[in-house]
This record gives C-alpha cells, sequence and structure tokens, in this order.
C-alpha cells in the first residue's frame, strides 16, 4: 500500500474562524501543480480522505479534480481524525493502524495538517534518530510512503509541485 500524506494549500487566516479558513489563489493554484505531479507518478490513487477543515477539503476536491481522469479514486471522504486540532488522544499508533487497515486500497491520499501528519509520519516509519523524515510538510505538499500491515513502513520522499 502507498499512503501519500498532503498537507492542505495555503489559507486565509483573517476574518476567518480556524475551521472555516479557505485556500488563498496561490494556495489553489499550488495545489493544482501538485496534483499535477502526482498525476505525473504510476500511483494510481484509489481513495482520498480529508480532515474536514475548509482547507483541507478544497485541496483534497482540488487533487481529486486533477487526479481523476487517470486514477480510480471518484470522491472525497472527510474524517476527523485528521484534523491534527481535533485529533482523539486514542488516534495513536493503535488507532492509525487499525484505521489504516479498515483502507486498505493500493494508494491512499490523506490530506490534513500539521503537526498532526508529522505524527502519522512517523507511525508509519518509527525513525528514533530524527534521520529518516522530514522535519516538516510545507503547505501544499505531499510525503510518500509504502507500508504493509507486517513490516515497518519505507519514506519515499517529499511530492512537490513543479
Amino acid at each position: 500500500m502507498r499512503i501519500v500524506l498532503v498537507r492542505h494549500g495555503e489559507a486565509e487566516d483573517d476574518p476567518y474562524p480556524e475551521i472555516l479558513r479557505p485556500l488563498t489563489p496561490g494556495g489553489r493554484k499550488n495545489v493544482r501543480r501538485l496534483a499535477r505531479e502526482i498525476a505525473s507518478l504510476d500511483l494510481p490513487v484509489d481513495r482520498i480522505l480529508s480532515s474536514p477543515l475548509t482547507r483541507a477539503v478544497q485541496t483534497a476536491e482540488i487533487l481529486l479534480c486533477g487526479l481523476r481522469k487517470k486514477h480510480p479514486v471518484r470522491r472525497v471522504e472527510c474524517r476527523l481524525e485528521l484534523a491534527s486540532d481535533f485529533l482523539s488522544r486514542e488516534f495513536g499508533r493503535e488507532g492509525f493502524l487499525s484505521f489504516l487497515g479498515e483502507n486498505f486500497p493500493d494508494t491512499l491520499l490523506l490530506v490534513g495538517h500539521e503537526p498532526g501528519l508529522l505524527a502519522l509520519a512517523r507511525i508509519l516509519v518509527p525513525d528514533p534518530n530524527g534521520m529518516l523524515l522530514p522535519s516538516g510538510i510545507r503547505k501544499g505538499t505531499g510525503l510518500l510512503f509504502e507500508w504493509d500491515p507486517e513490516t515497518e513502513g519505507i519514506f519515499h520522499g517529499r511530492i512537490s509541485p513543479r
């Protein structure tokens, strides 16, 4: 299974409340470029799950529009677990691995926020020395992993818009 963790694009600040902040025009453009980059990879995206916060849903919808011609994915699903500001304490290692077991397509794209996505990356690829994974995920970029429930994951690198 391949997993792409995508941080939402750049979002507006004021006057919006945190949960309603939409993407900026530049954020939308950047995410469209990211969608083209993901579409060019040999990753048949089967499923897109997003945080329910506006900026993440908009990011996921733009990715869906850019991917649906060449990929089997047909809709965006929202999962509260991906809204890092609202992550429950139960959604730690065991909860995330159980969550992945429920959603076992070839390629799963998860759209969310920092620091939650980075915490999920560290579950996929335990990194005790802090050498394998990046220290952050820039807005509008992704991290690509290969994961099998029987082994530790492999970090393949960052996916950045061009």
